[in-house]
């Protein structure tokens, strides 16, 4: 049996910091078991790392931090959009790479199945674990996953062609396809709690 947690947003109780969005306290629901307690307040919904920086208008910021993830009127049309622009649908090899792109990255949560044992890989539940050294199809985000590059990777490189999800359209640009910043050997993190290198 598959049992899935998705990271949506970060939010705050609302006798809490919410206090400190002003107006940006869009999305509140009763903290589960407590209907008269404190409630959880979305103050901004910002779960994969640069998907709004690099997809969304900024004049449309609001409506997605007030939007559900996966009821978003904006986020998934502006990845498709943007995704066109740079490579555009060819229906000569069946390709459709903003649509493609969308459906990996849309709704703006990161999944982790947590019925599976492979360790946490960015991305790896939504490819079928292709994204991940070890194909795990956990999901989540691990510590040392390097998730500017992999999404770099599937915005502009070879990566969704490489794992079958879209026909190769050549449409790669290998100058922006990767951030370039390999960890340092002083940055690998411990194997044990708080997984943290230590400060240098």
């Amino acid at each position: 049996m598959k049992h899935t947690l998705h990271v949506l947003a970060i939010g705050a109780l609302s006798f809490g910091l919410a206090a400190c969005g002003g107006g940006n306290s869009v999305n509140s629901v009763p903290v589960p078991g407590s209907p008269a307690g404190p409630k959880y307040v979305q103050i901004e919904l910002l779960s994969r790392p640069a998907v709004k920086e690099l997809f969304e208008k900024f004049v449309d910021h609001q409506i997605s931090n007030a939007s559900e993830p996966y009821a978003d009127t904006t986020l998934q049309g502006e990845i498709q959009s943007f995704t066109d622009a740079l490579r555009p649908p060819n229906a000569t090899i069946g390709s459709d790479y903003g649509k493609a792109l969308a459906g990996v990255l849309y709704p703006n949560w990161i999944t982790a199945d947590i019925s599976q044992t492979g360790g946490a890989a960015y991305l790896g539940n939504e490819t079928g674990g292709a994204t991940s050294a070890t194909k795990s199809t956990f999901g989540g985000r691990a510590i040392t996953d390097d998730v500017i590059a992999i999404s770099l990777g599937a915005v502009f490189g070879g990566t969704l062609p490489a794992l079958k999800l879209q026909p190769e359209d050549n449409e790669e640009n290998n100058c922006i396809s990767n951030d370039n910043t390999p960890q340092r050997a002083s940055q690998t993190p411990p194997a044990t709690f708080p997984y943290l290198a230590v400060p240098h």
